[in-house]
């Protein structure tokens, strides 16, 4: 089958900032895609873990409805869980060739299918308290250490995620220049709460810190 006619099922797709991540800050269109099994508790994008919901289209299709939003240089790839979608791999090559660069957000549930040097991953390995699935994240670990353009970009909330989060990161020997800390939230006053005390953490082991700037800007909504 041609790359650009392999089926999927989308959430929703559209033009904003990165707002997360090591491409903060960056125009990119955003394909949404539909279906999620992690089961994040704080999870801001409930809408998209029904695997049959959204709506259908193609490769080609959707990759051709984001363009025509307007220019951006960045693809984003998110969900709902990219790598738990088949038509993953033929999405990010059509990519790739349409985009200045490629990011997916994902949960790490699975190796990574794909290894470009335009090709960036972040990778959200979820902390106990957020989903009974968590171990599940942290699985393949040892594969996302070794893809070289994948960052660890993991939401920390209450306690004990500060203490689980260490122990995970050394367990599974996550070098600090490769973690992103992202502050649990949906609120201006909640995140800039948890944004000052992840960066005394960050201050104190090396990490760096994701801001939320979708949500400083317009609020926790979808198409943003």
């Amino acid at each position: 089958m041609n790359g650009a006619a392999t089926p999927l099922r989308v959430s929703e797709v559209f033009l904003s900032l990165q707002g997360e991540g090591p491409s903060a800050g960056t125009p990119a269109h955003f394909v949404r895609l539909q279906g999620c099994s992690v089961g994040c508790r704080w999870c801001d994008t409930k809408y998209s873990w029904d695997a049959a919901g959204g709506r259908a289209g193609t490769v080609g299709e959707l990759l051709d409805e984001a363009r025509e939003l307007g220019p951006a240089p960045l693809l984003v790839v998110t969900g709902g869980e990219p790598l738990e979608t088949p038509a993953l791999t033929p999405l990010l090559e059509l990519g790739l060739e349409r985009w200045e660069r490629v990011e997916v957000e994902t949960a790490g549930v699975l190796p990574p299918p794909l290894s470009h040097p335009r090709l960036l991953w972040s990778v959200s390995p979820k902390l106990p308290r957020a989903t009974p699935r968590w171990e599940t994240t942290w699985r393949h670990a040892p594969a996302w250490l070794a893809e070289p353009n994948a960052t660890f970009r993991v939401v920390v909330g209450d306690a004990p995620d500060e203490d689980d989060l260490l122990r995970l990161l050394e367990r599974h020997g996550v070098p600090a220049a490769r973690v992103m800390l992202m502050p649990e939230g949906y609120t201006d006053d909640g995140l800039r709460d948890r944004s000052m005390s992840l960066a005394a953490l960050c201050k104190r082991h090396g990490f760096r810190l994701s801001a939320l700037l979708h949500v400083w800007l317009w609020g926790a909504r979808r198409g943003v």
